[in-house]
């Protein structure tokens, strides 16, 4: 009995050997990376010479951005390096991060992802050598690491976003068309608090000779071009400022929003002003309710910080990551899309029984009240 019994425990320590997933697969010439979750990442195309009895004794590391071992490196596809020398490269579910080194242009930063439009490789010559920060992004993004400063840039529609800039003395945030200071903003109270609105030439740096990036907060201010800029300012702050369908308190209530709302002037009409609020929300606002410049900066916000209740979360993996429904119009029967928890997104105003919500791309949506809710503290 105690022979069967140590057989059979024998038998099960070998179980999860045999059985056990490989971190990786083949397909189609390309080598497909498994995340700690068991997702698949971007494909890696290699070589047609690549010896695939290499993998056995690969140390693929990484939960979320895997790092491509040096004795793969020399077989990665010329399709993704162009033909330059391969010195770093590591892959998520999102995109393909790699370091080459080129004759001419020196030290360049290539970037590959693949949609159902096709693949693309995005080519940003940074001329001095850095290295890559896995251990602290997400899927999405690319932590570049330049003697003592990093910075993170997204992959998006095609172009390189700069999203953050740390340094020692602390660090720079940027939106779409915001900038603030990383330090501040962890210190407020939530919301846009410390954002100051504008132009700016960071939203798509792929063309941008990298030493023009910024390093500091006061540098990236400086590239800031507030025209035209403003937030809501209601007297109350309790109070919401219409937005309306034509210049007259009269016009049509498209919404009402809270303070610090940042809106992009188009045109003043007497009392009023012809603004957009995001991509391609438009309407008039009382001109008197709106600040500009440094009076912005003086402006409260008065978003309410909010979440989604669980029962409307959607495929749920922890508490804290899923997805939620947001509609394109106030209304149940309208075309909606999910965001995801990770995103950041405000809530800037209210349509009837619904809240308008904004996220970071500036699409500007709308989600029943009924599934937002304040949380436990």
């Amino acid at each position: 009995m105690k022979k069967l019994l140590a057989l059979l425990l024998m038998i099960w320590l070998l179980l999860p050997i045999a059985g056990a997933e490989e971190a990786y697969t083949m397909q189609d010439g390309s080598l497909i990376l498994l995340d700690g979750a068991g997702r698949k990442c971007q494909p890696i195309a290699m070589k047609s010479d690549f010896p695939e009895a290499l993998l056995a004794d690969a140390d693929i590391s990484g939960a979320i951005q895997l790092n491509l071992p040096e004795t793969l490196l020399p077989y990665v596809s010329d399709e993704l390096t162009g033909g330059e020398t391969l010195t770093a490269l590591y892959c998520t579910t999102k995109l393909i991060a790699m370091h080459t080194v080129d004759a001419a242009d020196g030290d360049v930063l290539r970037v590959a992802y693949r949609t159902n439009m096709g693949n693309y490789v995005i080519r940003k010559v940074i001329g001095t050598p850095f290295s890559f920060d896995r251990y602290h992004g997400g899927a999405a993004s690319i932590l570049l690491c330049v003697d003592e400063i990093t910075y993170c840039m997204t992959c998006e529609n095609g172009y390189l976003t700069l999203r953050e800039v740390w340094n020692g003395a602390g660090g720079i945030g940027i939106k779409r068309h915001a900038i603030y200071d990383l330090q501040a903003c962890a210190e407020s109270t939530g919301g846009n608090a410390g954002f100051r609105y504008g132009n700016h030439p960071y939203s798509d740096v792929t063309d941008l000779p990298f030493a023009e990036f910024p390093t500091t907060y006061e540098e990236a201010m400086q590239h800031l071009d507030r025209t035209n800029w403003a937030v809501v300012n209601n007297p109350n702050p309790a109070d919401r400022l219409y937005l309306r369908g034509k210049a007259s308190k009269e016009g049509r209530n498209l919404g009402k929003f809270y303070n610090r709302t940042p809106v992009y002037v188009e045109e003043i009409r007497g009392d009023w002003a012809y603004v957009r609020i995001g991509r391609a929300t438009t309407g008039y606002m009382l001109t008197k309710y709106l600040a500009f410049g440094e009076d912005a900066d003086k402006v409260e916000c008065a978003f309410p910080q909010l979440e989604v209740r669980e029962e409307y979360r959607l495929n749920v993996a922890d508490e804290t990551t899923y997805e939620f429904e947001v509609l394109d119009e106030p209304k149940k029967s309208a075309p909606y899309t999910r965001w995801h928890s990770g995103d950041s997104w405000v809530v800037i105003g209210i349509k009837g029984n619904y809240y308008i919500v904004m996220n970071d791309n500036e699409n500007v949506c709308y989600i029943p009240q009924s599934h937002l809710w304040a949380g436990n503290g």
